[in-house]
């Protein structure tokens, strides 16, 4: 071989070794800010203490179906703290810190405890932070058409699933255990109002495209919708949803490249502890 083709050969192999290790490095500098900079947001984050042990019944509140305007929903009420989470969340801290905050999200089974964000569209927390620093961790956060107060048929809420387990990565924990769901099959919103509680009823891999996207705007689309989830799920669940409780849905990408999909969790309101009458 030529010297000089032999020359080229090598300067041409460390520049690819060089771009590879450039590359490795931003990846992990960016998953180690990432992580410090949630792992501190969790300081925000306390055991509470103020606890009752009374018996839940139901409350009226408003919000009504699009199909029976003179209907006001009823959503179950649990007076029983213990029945939720010991966790205490500021939310006046972390409202100051980003204005778009409205509630933290807390999922045992798959170890998922965050901030979540609405924003103006659903492009600029894909690809910032919570303290608005650019790093592919993202954000999560409900859909920007979606109500904050969780009050429509179906809240989606996005995250990235990232190799590290952060963000939504640890879904994939439920994907390859059933059990994991079974003994812990509860998602929950902290709001500002109070402790809002889901169980878990359908999740499954789907196109990238997918028809579950949809947002449902009467009582027999959500009723179909909630059909169309259970006949997807992967796994059968001992949640019984109907259309009288609104869903929660968890949403992140599986795969990548042109093999990238997405997965979905849902989840139907069970019941809910507010902070004061």
């Amino acid at each position: 071989m030529d010297n000089r083709i032999r020359v080229a050969a090598i300067i041409v192999a460390s520049l690819g070794v060089i771009i590879t290790s450039v590359m490795l490095f931003r990846t992990y500098s960016e998953y180690r800010k990432g992580e410090e900079e949630y792992a501190a947001l969790e300081s925000y984050v306390g055991a509470d203490t103020q606890k009752t042990d009374e018996q839940p019944h139901e409350e009226e509140i408003t919000g009504k179906k699009p199909e029976e305007e003179d209907e006001t929903r009823v959503f179950k009420r649990n007076y029983s703290r213990s029945d939720f989470p010991d966790m205490e969340i500021d939310h006046k801290a972390l409202k100051k810190i980003n204005r778009d905050y409205i509630g933290w999200l807390y999922m045992g089974a798959a170890g998922i405890s965050y901030p979540v964000v609405q924003g103006a569209d659903n492009d600029y927390y894909l690809h910032n932070t919570f303290e608005h620093k650019a790093n592919f961790a993202g954000c999560i956060f409900i859909d920007c058409e979606d109500k904050p107060d969780m009050t429509m048929f179906n809240t989606f809420v996005y995250g990235h699933a990232m190799k590290n387990g952060s963000m939504f990565g640890n879904l994939r924990k439920i994907r390859k255990d059933a059990s994991l769901v079974k003994n812990d099959p509860y998602i929950y919103m902290f709001l500002e109002d109070g402790i809002y509680r889901y169980r878990i009823y359908s999740y499954y891999i789907d196109k990238k495209d997918s028809e579950m996207y949809y947002s449902p705007d009467t009582v027999k689309e959500y009723r179909q919708y909630i059909r169309n989830a259970l006949d997807k799920s992967m796994a059968e669940c001992e949640a019984k949803p109907d259309e009288d409780n609104n869903s929660i849905t968890l949403v992140t990408c599986q795969g990548s490249g042109s093999q990238k999909q997405r997965f979905f969790v849902h989840g139907i309101f069970v019941d809910r502890y507010l902070y004061s009458d």
